[in-house]
């Protein structure tokens, strides 16, 4: 009696390929496991974000203390930083994502290629994931719940937090694109970033920066550029934006009662010039701005109302006044929602899911 051969598990996680061997196949709608698609995105996160990023930005802190550093490297960091901010808080997140305003193809391709740049993994992926963890806020389906992992198993202290924060992206999971993929799969734009993601890597942490050197500065520039105002700029921002996923779902303050329990955190929202607003951003996803209070700044926010009144956008989504004056008229600290808790609303969400694709698509 001959057997049917095993698959070969792509999962890199103990509990995944237990996960695998019992042959559980997708913990819910939406989530796909195992396959190519796995196996590529933990080979594209390991090269991006530990390699090219990490290591990067590793020897970066051994050269500003073994070497001049000075203005042509910070310069490249900041400017470089606000570049891909941009792509990425008001482009992957408030265009790609949430479509709270409309813009011209031009911006489109600013956007779109300024995002990639911050060598977060390709625009595709990472819209379907955000798009997801809208879909499923903290209950099974959320890639990076606070109390749930990628599967749905619960979880807790520094390990809830770690996968929270990076290591969801090498868990065996990811997002089913024909639910969270409408209106960005097919797009021939976000295609093109797709498909030269690693290109685009290269050329935002190691090209630039040495053409800004060299502008600016001169060949001995160069390296402590590549690494400071490249990998280090990189690392840095990915993890201000990582912080919004794990840190800013359990510390800071709430204006508005949502499932998820996410936080407005000021240390996110400092790092990712607004995005750290949380709480704001779950309770109105579609809203252009996440500012609340008057000293809530939101420099994504405020682009946007800027790219308006220049005629770059248009149609921006805002909150209505009455029921936010209500809303936020007390600051609530942050309290986790129980996983028993959330895990009553998963039948519902089941069927919101494929209307954020809908919605999107729409939109």
């Amino acid at each position: 009696m001959s057997q049917s051969p095993r698959v070969k598990s792509t999962a890199l996680y103990p509990a995944d390929r237990a996960w695998d061997r019992a042959g559980k196949g997708s913990p819910h709608i939406g989530v796909l496991v195992g396959g190519p698609a796995a196996r590529a995105q933990h080979i594209e996160y390991t090269i991006v974000f530990y390699l090219m990023q990490g290591v990067g930005s590793i020897l970066a802190l051994w050269w500003m203390f073994t070497h001049p550093v000075g203005w042509v490297e910070w310069s490249a960091f900041i400017t470089g930083y606000l570049m891909i901010n941009f792509g990425v808080g008001v482009g992957y997140h408030r265009y790609f994502c949430h479509r709270s305003f409309e813009t011209s193809q031009p911006m489109r391709v600013v956007m779109a290629l300024f995002g990639q740049m911050a060598s977060m993994g390709s625009v595709i992926n990472w819209v379907a994931d955000h798009r997801r963890h809208h879909a499923f806020g903290n209950v099974p389906g959320d890639p990076y719940g606070p109390s749930i992992d990628g599967y749905g198993r619960p979880q807790k202290g520094l390990k809830a937090f770690w996968m929270c924060h990076l290591g969801w992206l090498h868990d065996n999971t990811h997002s089913d694109l024909t639910i969270f993929g409408k209106g960005i799969t097919d797009d021939p734009l976000l295609q093109f970033c797709h498909r030269n993601r690693y290109v685009l890597a290269v050329i935002s942490m190691i090209v630039i920066p040495a053409v800004w050197a060299l502008v600016f500065g001169g060949p001995e520039h160069v390296i402590g550029t590549v690494l400071i105002g490249g990998c280090l700029r990189c690392f840095i921002f990915s993890n201000g934006v990582a912080f919004n996923n794990s840190i800013a779902h359990w510390l800071g303050y709430r204006h508005f009662d949502e499932r998820s329990g996410a936080t407005n955190n000021w240390f996110s929202a400092i790092l990712t010039l607004g995005d750290g607003w949380h709480n704001a951003h779950h309770a109105h996803p579609r809203v252009a701005s996440n500012k609340v209070k008057w000293w809530e700044f939101d420099f994504n926010g405020s682009t946007i109302h800027l790219m308006e009144r220049l005629g770059l956008a248009w149609d921006v989504n805002r909150y209505d006044p009455a029921p936010a004056r209500d809303a936020r008229a007390t600051l609530r600290p942050a309290m986790p929602m129980a996983p028993a808790a959330a895990a009553d609303m998963t039948g519902a969400l089941t069927r919101g899911a494929a209307q954020v694709g809908a919605e999107a698509e729409v939109a």
